[in-house]
C-alpha cells in the first residue's frame, strides 16, 4: 500500500495556505472520501479555535491536551483550563489583560453588549475604554471592586459607547464604590461646548438630582463625586492621561466630529483602540506594529440591509462614510501590521462571522480575533494569548475597600411627614422585632425611625 498523509488546517496557517489544501487532496481520488471527512472534522476544529497565536474564527474556546499527564490528579485542580476565571490569575508585573465587556452594536441583544473594553495592567491600574449600553453587567460579572475600575475613557458620546455610564455612576453607592468616578471624554477642537463631555456629565447629574438628593444620609454616597476631564479630540497624539508610568494618547477619528481613538503605552507595550471611525491617516501613522490593535469592523452594506433592514442608502452611508467595514478593517491592518488584531463592533453570529472572515482574508493575512463578549487577551512582549472568560452570572457586590461613612443627623434627607404617615401602625410590632433581632445579633442598639 502506498504511503499517504492527510494534512489538516491549523489556526496558525494563513487563509491562502488553508485554501490550497483542498485541491491537493482532491487530486488523489482513492483517498477523496476519507480526506473529505477528515477535512470536515479539521474545519470544525479550526472553527472552534479562539485564535491562539493566529487567525481565528472566534467561535468556541480551544482545548489543548496537557503535555504532562503527571500534572493531573484525581483530587487536584485542573492544570490549565484554557479559559479565564476572573480573580484566579495574578497578572505578571509586565503583562496586560484586556477583556471585551462589549463587542456589539447599538441594537440591544443578550449575546453582545455595545462597545466596552476593560484594560488591566500588571502595575494594578485598570481602565475602561468606552462603556456602551449593556456593558455594565459584564463589568460587574468579573467581580472586581468598583474602587479599582473608576477610570472611564470615552472615544465619543454615542450611546453604544457611553450609554451605561449614567447607571455605572449612580449605582456606585449600592455596590460599595467609595471613590470618585473619573471620566475622560472628548470636547474642544472647535466643537460646540454644549456637545462636549462636561456638558453631558452636567446633564447627567441633573437627571439624577432626585436620586442623589434622597439617598443622602441613608447609605455611603461618597462615590457620587464625579471628576470630569475633557480632552481635545482634535489633537494628534494628544496626551489624555499620564500617571504611574501609563500614557494614554488620543488621535482624531473620522466619525462626524468630536470622536477619537486611544493608544495606551505602558512598559514597552502598546494597545490601540478605535471607537467608531473610517480608516484614517492618524491611525495608520501612529498604530504601526502595536501589540494589540482593537478596531471596529462593522458589516458590509449588503449585510446591513439583510440583518438591520436598512435601506440601500442607509447601508451605504453608514458602512462607508462613518464606519470601518471588514474590507476597510483589513486594509488598515495590512497597512499597520499589528502583532495581533481584533475586529469588534459587529454582531458575531454563525452566518455573519464567516462572511466577515472571508472579506478580511481577501486583503489581510495576519493574526485576527473576531471579538465576542468576554473574550480576553493576555498581552506580553512574547505575544498575545486569546481565551474566553468564564463570568459569574449571579454576582453580588464586592466588599467595600474603605470603612463606610454615612452622613448623620441633619445631613439625612427627610421624607415629607404626610408620606411617612402612610406607614401603617400595624407594622410597628414587626419592625420592633426586626430591630431587636438585629441588635442582639450584632451587639448594637439601633432604634427604628422614619424621621430625623
Amino acid at each position: 500500500m502506498a504511503d499517504w498523509q492527510i494534512v489538516l488546517p491549523t489556526p496558525t496557517q494563513s487563509g491562502a495556505q488553508r485554501h490550497k489544501l483542498i485541491p491537493e487532496i482532491a487530486m488523489r481520488p482513492s483517498l477523496f472520501i476519507f480526506a473529505l471527512a477528515a477535512l470536515v472534522a479539521g474545519a470544525y476544529l479550526y472553527g472552534n479555535m479562539e485564535g491562539l497565536k493566529g487567525n481565528s474564527a472566534g467561535l468556541l474556546p480551544a482545548v489543548e491536551a496537557s503535555s504532562a499527564s503527571e500534572d493531573w490528579t484525581r483530587t487536584g485542580t485542573v492544570p490549565d483550563r484554557d479559559v479565564y476565571f476572573p480573580g484566579t490569575e495574578e497578572l505578571a508585573p509586565d503583562e496586560i489583560r484586556v477583556i471585551a465587556c462589549g463587542s456589539g452594536m447599538p441594537m440591544p441583544r443578550l449575546k453582545q453588549a455595545a462597545a466596552c473594553m476593560l484594560i488591566e495592567l500588571g502595575n494594578g491600574d485598570k481602565f475602561i475604554f468606552d462603556i456602551g449600553t449593556g456593558s455594565m453587567e459584564r463589568l460587574y460579572a468579573l467581580g472586581i471592586p468598583l474602587d479599582y475600575i473608576n477610570k472611564v475613557f470615552l472615544t465619543h458620546l454615542h450611546a453604544d459607547h457611553m450609554g451605561d455610564l449614567p447607571a455605572f455612576y449612580i449605582y456606585g453607592p449600592q455596590n460599595n464604590r467609595s471613590v470618585p468616578l473619573r471620566v475622560w471624554g472628548p470636547g474642544g477642537g472647535g466643537t460646540r461646548p454644549e456637545w462636549g463631555t462636561k456638558a453631558a456629565m452636567d446633564s447627567m447629574l441633573e437627571m439624577w438630582a432626585w436620586m442623589t438628593g434622597t439617598l443622602q444620609g441613608t447609605i455611603d454616597t461618597r462615590s457620587m463625586s464625579l471628576e470630569v476631564t475633557e480632552y481635545d479630540w482634535s489633537k494628534v497624539n494628544g496626551v489624555v492621561y499620564e500617571e504611574n508610568g501609563v500614557v494614554i494618547k488620543s488621535i482624531p477619528a473620522v466619525h462626524f466630529e468630536q470622536s477619537a481613538s486611544f493608544i495606551l503605552e505602558w512598559n514597552g507595550l502598546r494597545i490601540a483602540f478605535s471607537g467608531d471611525t473610517l480608516p484614517n491617516r492618524w491611525w495608520i501613522e501612529h498604530t504601526k506594529g502595536v501589540d494589540l490593535s482593537i478596531h471596529e469592523s462593522i458589516f458590509m452594506p449588503d449585510m446591513a440591509m439583510k440583518k438591520w433592514k436598512f435601506s440601500d442608502q442607509e447601508a451605504l452611508n453608514a458602512m462607508t462614510t462613518i464606519h470601518a467595514n471588514p474590507a476597510f478593517f483589513a486594509k488598515v491592518m495590512a497597512l499597520t501590521q499589528p502583532k495581533h488584531a481584533v475586529a469588534y463592533h459587529f454582531q458575531n453570529d454563525f452566518d455573519t462571522l464567516p462572511a466577515t472572515i472571508r472579506t478580511v482574508e481577501e486583503i489581510y493575512d495576519g493574526p485576527v480575533d473576531y471579538a465576542r463578549d468576554f473574550m480576553v487577551w493576555n498581552v506580553t512582549k512574547e505575544g498575545v494569548r486569546t481565551r474566553m472568560t468564564v463570568p459569574n452570572p449571579a454576582m453580588y457586590p464586592t466588599p467595600p475597600l474603605r470603612e463606610k461613612e454615612i452622613t448623620a443627623g441633619q445631613g439625612r434627607y427627610q421624607t415629607p411627614d404626610w408620606v411617612v404617615e402612610g406607614f401603617p401602625d400595624e407594622l410597628e410590632e414587626t419592625t420592633d422585632k426586626i430591630f431587636d433581632d438585629f441588635n442582639e445579633e450584632h451587639g448594637t442598639d439601633y432604634k427604628f425611625q422614619l424621621k430625623k
